[in-house]
């Protein structure tokens, strides 16, 4: 027997984490529908075990944290395989797209435990969950044989194509807010009135769409037999939600005791899951089939735009502004001000990535890991993309001001202008560039710490701090694994003007050691407990040590360890943070 090629494993391990995505909502949904939910009070560990006695509601709870254990590892392995192995670039970024939710639906989870189960943040966890469920099932669909073969257009489907795509996109639409509203009914007990009705209208689309691609001829076989799956679908779940109005009345968060309505209620939920899945599927291959440049364009525009915002970096700043509004609040979370924080610091970091994308145009067209991103390459014009720039940042600024303070949305103002007005133009005029572009990338903790409390306090220097030391590591490794590429664009980076590696090993050493002292400082002054300094030391030491590598050998395959290290660094620095917080241990 041949052995399988990568891009086969590939698909079949995208398969196996959509199916244990579609799992872990169903074991979700059997927490919420038992009323498990502080079954375990403490968290990520249950009562104070990695393993704790499987009895009642522990049962529910714990099995949740040990599948979604098993799914968060599955998705970093998937997205390490996907880097390794797939050529698509917009493929690797889904991968590290869903790792990023992961890792925010662990944080998610988390809160919801530790402040007993707050409803918003306990409605984000449930919307959130199919969220990273339908982008594991796009990346199934991307990564299938039949995506990645030479399509084969059925020459009649141009006539159906933008009644079939806008139909197709308006199940799964209506599909997700129906959740959305699944989700408000079930941890509130309010909307059932909206509820039914999205009920109606998704019934109602779903047999038109199966209609609409049984008449396409020549038949396409996908798209009959998934519109007929969907459909079916659809009215099993009308059942489904019929029982459950019958087994509860008007009492949503109340669960009756016997578990056969405790499997009904559950088995709505995960049938929605299916249903949102499938959606995701059709239409993704309605997008397939009609290669025409108005059905393509749609979707292309709206990965162009994604990839304009930088979401790594915005992503980064996201989580570090939390930890900082997490630090710097009194006892009692503001949830809807955190909310409105992470909003507007998403927004500015958005924005200031779009808008650096349209300064570096002509320099990002001369470095090859650049030059396919939407500008360079052509796909987007420089108007549009100074619009969505602008349009970010200005609607980030009145955001924060209007719903969180001034001082938030002004040091969001500063940030955005050390990063474009200073950092951007000073990247081809002296290395010291880094230097100021570390400020710019230490500020979302400050705005995070501004928005809770209100004002400045000299603890926040200690957050800006260790944002500003990270950097250095993180952007020094990949200015070394791209050097040459610096070099070419005329970029003046520290790998480039010292390329036998001396002085940027050097540099990231010294930068590693003051970042491991200063990740320790929360502790000393109070902020954090001796979880997040053990967490921090580990941490520290396991940056330490790549960086040590990269010092002796200055290859390439230790700045890459230097670098993944950086990446995961943060989010698992922040975590610790939050946790340590929440737990005061």
């Amino acid at each position: 027997m041949n052995p399988l090629s990568p891009n086969k494993w590939i698909g079949r391990v995208s398969i196996l984490l959509s199916v244990a995505t579609l799992f872990l909502i169903f074991v979700g949904g059997l927490v919420t529908s038992t009323d498990s939910g502080l079954a375990v009070p403490d968290w990520p560990l249950s009562y104070g075990r990695i393993m704790p006695p499987m009895i009642g509601g522990i049962f529910y709870e714990h099995g949740h944290r040990m599948v979604a254990a098993m799914v968060g590892f599955l998705t970093v392995f998937f997205a390490f395989f996907v880097t390794l192995k797939e050529s698509r670039p917009f493929v690797k970024l889904a991968a590290w797209i869903a790792v990023a939710m992961v890792i925010l639906q662990g944080l998610l989870g988390g809160v919801t435990v530790l402040f007993l189960l707050p409803r918003p943040v306990s409605i984000l966890h449930a919307c959130l969950a199919q969220t990273f469920l339908c982008l594991v099932v796009a990346l199934s669909v991307w990564t299938s044989r039949t995506w990645q073969e030479p399509k084969t257009i059925p020459p009649l489907i141009s006539a159906h194509a933008v009644s079939l795509r806008h139909l197709a996109s308006t199940v799964f639409l209506v599909s997700y807010v129906q959740l959305i509203l699944g989700a408000v009914l079930r941890h509130t007990g309010w909307g059932v009135t909206a509820h039914i009705g999205g009920a109606i209208l998704v019934t109602f689309l779903s047999t038109w769409l199966f209609l609409v691609c049984k008449s396409i001829k020549p038949r396409i076989t996908l798209l009959s037999a998934g519109s007929f799956l969907l459909m079916c679908l659809v009215y099993t779940q009308m059942g489904l939600g019929l029982f459950s109005y019958i087994l509860l009345g008007h009492n949503f968060h109340i669960i009756p005791i016997p578990f056969f309505a405790v499997l009904i209620i559950t088995l709505h939920v995960v049938t929605g899951a299916a249903i949102l899945a499938l959606s995701v599927i059709l239409v993704l291959n309605i997008l397939r089939l009609n290669s025409t440049s108005s059905s393509a364009a749609p979707l292309t525009k709206l990965s162009d735009y994604f990839e304009l915002t930088k979401p790594g970096i915005t992503f980064t700043a996201g989580i570090t502004a939390l930890a900082g509004f997490v630090l710097g609040s009194p006892e009692n979370l503001d949830l809807i001000k955190l909310w409105h924080t992470g909003v507007g610091t998403l927004l500015v970091a958005a924005g200031a990535g779009t808008l650096n994308m349209l300064i570096e145009k002509e320099t990002d067209a001369k470095m090859k890991r650049t030059q396919k991103r939407p500008l360079p390459a052509g796909r987007l014009k420089s108007g549009e993309v100074l619009f969505l720039g602008t349009l970010l940042s200005s609607a980030a600024l009145i955001y924060l001001s209007w719903t969180v303070n001034l001082l938030t949305a002004t040091i969001a103002g500063l940030t955005l202008s050390v990063y474009l007005y200073i950092y951007t133009p000073l990247k081809k005029i002296t290395s010291l560039c880094t230097t100021v572009g570390a400020v710019a990338g230490a500020l979302p903790p400050v705005m995070g710490w501004a928005a809770a409390a209100g004002r400045l306090g000299w603890e926040v220097a200690v957050l800006f701090s260790i944002l500003f030391f990270w950097q250095f590591p993180h952007f020094f490794s990949l200015a070394w694994l791209y050097k040459d590429d610096y070099s070419k664009a005329g970029l003046h980076m520290l790998p480039r003007i010292h390329d036998n590696g001396q002085i940027t090993a050097l540099s990231i050493i010294l930068n590693c050691i003051a970042l491991f002292l200063v990740s320790l400082l929360p502790t000393w002054i109070g902020l954090t407990g001796l979880l997040y300094s053990v967490s921090a030391f580990v941490l520290g030491i396991w940056l330490l040590s790549a960086s040590a590598q990269f010092y002796f050998s200055r290859s390439s395959v230790h700045a890459r360890k230097i670098f993944f290290a950086s990446l995961f660094y943060i989010p698992l620095l922040v975590l610790s943070m939050i946790f340590n917080k929440s737990t005061h241990f």
